[in-house]
C-alpha cells in the first residue's frame, strides 16, 4: 500500500514538472496571405483582399490572432447596375493546436489549429444605374448614383495546418466557414461584398494560404 502511494506521488509530480517546463509565452507569428494576393491578381479588380495576421503563442497550446487587411469590389452586374467599395477590416480570435505530442517522439514545431474568429468592417459602398421595382404597385425606379454606409460583424470557424520549412519561417493554410451576424433586413439596399468577409450571403467559405516568421 506504502508503495503504491509513493508510485502516485511520483506520477503527480512528474506530470507537475512536465507542465512547469513549458513556458507562458512563447514568441510570436507575423504572416502574410498569399492566396489572397493571387485571387486579387487574377479577379481583374471585380473584388481584391490583401490581409496579414500576428499571432501570439502561448504554452504551445493557444494562439490568440490579430488578422487586419484591406478589401474592395468593382462590379458591374449582370442587371447593369454597378457596385463599388474599398474598406479596411479586422478579425480578433484565438486557434487551439491540435497536435499531441507522441510518446518519445521528436519536438515538432509544426501546427494542426482549429479556432474561431469576430470579423468587423464599417465601409461605405456606391451603387450606380440601380432599377428597383415596385412589386405592390407595379413600376420601377431607377437610383442613379447613392453611397451608402454599413458596419457588418460576422463569425469564422477556421481550421488549417502550419509548418515549419526554414528554422522560424512557416507556411500554412487555413480554411474558414464564415457566418454573417448583421444581417440586411428584407426591402433593404444592401450590399453585394463586404470587406474581409466576401459576397454578401448568410454564410461563405474562405481559404489562406500564408507565409510567415516567428520570432
Amino acid at each position: 500500500m506504502c508503495i503504491s502511494n509513493i508510485q502516485a506521488q511520483r506520477k503527480i509530480i512528474a506530470k507537475q514538472d512536465s507542465t512547469e517546463h513549458v513556458p507562458f509565452y512563447n514568441g510570436f507569428y507575423v504572416q502574410a496571405d498569399l492566396a489572397s494576393a493571387i485571387m486579387s491578381a487574377r479577379s481583374n479588380r471585380d473584388t481584391y483582399s490583401y490581409e496579414a495576421a500576428i499571432q501570439a503563442d502561448i504554452k504551445h497550446k493557444y494562439y490568440p490572432v490579430f488578422e487586419a487587411g484591406f478589401a474592395g469590389a468593382d462590379k458591374t452586374s449582370l442587371k447593369n447596375y454597378e457596385f463599388t467599395t474599398s474598406a479596411p477590416f479586422a478579425r480578433l480570435g484565438v486557434d487551439f493546436n491540435l497536435m499531441k505530442k507522441k510518446k518519445d517522439s521528436k519536438p515538432t514545431n509544426n501546427l494542426f489549429l482549429a479556432g474561431l474568429r469576430l470579423g468587423m468592417s464599417n465601409f461605405n459602398y456606391k451603387i450606380s444605374n440601380l432599377s428597383i421595382e415596385d412589386s405592390y404597385w407595379g413600376g420601377s425606379e431607377s437610383v442613379f448614383t447613392s453611397s451608402y454606409n454599413s458596419t457588418k460583424l460576422w463569425w469564422e470557424i477556421v481550421i488549417g495546418v502550419k509548418v515549419e520549412i526554414y528554422k522560424n519561417v512557416f507556411m500554412g493554410w487555413t480554411g474558414r466557414k464564415r457566418i454573417l451576424i448583421s444581417k440586411d433586413a428584407e426591402g433593404e439596399i444592401f450590399p453585394y461584398y463586404i470587406p474581409g468577409f466576401g459576397v454578401n450571403t448568410t454564410g461563405n467559405w474562405g481559404l489562406n494560404y500564408t507565409i510567415g516568421y516567428r520570432f
